[in-house]
């Protein structure tokens, strides 16, 4: 299948590739099919790219490349929902945001991952109920923020 994207252009998209989200992501209840585009080679980011909305794509990341502590509870209930035996059966992912022009202060929202079971292609975001975690999570330790802006 054919894709307009706006970051893109239009890509062919295999429909098996796509992943439904049918409750949709907080902000946005009515984005529920996206694809997942790998940002670079080697990269550690992806691209959650709306099927329906071409100028809608968010900036994801496996959550333990960054806080290798990170979990995200998963109950019963949302493996159900997600069509998942066991929580080893799910991707966490969790979306990034990018200030313009200062990468080096990029964060992620830890309280509302995205789980994805990659064999049914089901997704739910969830808003977790943590206080050990925030939705402004420094992706670049302050030290190492301090090396990128040359300072």
């Amino acid at each position: 299948m054919k894709v307009l994207t706006s970051r893109f252009g239009e890509l062919a998209i295999d429909p098996q590739a796509v992943i439904e989200v049918p409750r949709g992501l907080i902000g946005f209840p009515d984005q529920k099919r996206f694809v997942i585009i790998q940002h670079k080679p080697q990269s550690p980011f992806y691209w959650f790219q709306s099927i329906d909305t071409p100028d809608l794509a968010f900036v994801i990341i496996d959550p333990l490349v960054f806080k290798p502590d990170y979990q995200a509870p998963l109950s019963r209930f949302v493996l159900e929902e997600l069509k998942a035996d066991r929580p080893e059966e799910v991707a966490i992912y969790v979306i990034i945001t990018i200030p313009p022009g200062h990468p080096q202060k990029m964060t992620a929202n830890l309280l509302g991952p995205l789980v994805i079971n990659s064999q049914t292609r089901l997704a739910r975001q969830l808003v977790l109920d943590e206080n050990r975690y925030s939705h402004q999570f420094p992706v670049v330790p302050p030290e190492d923020r301090e090396e990128q802006s040359g300072q």
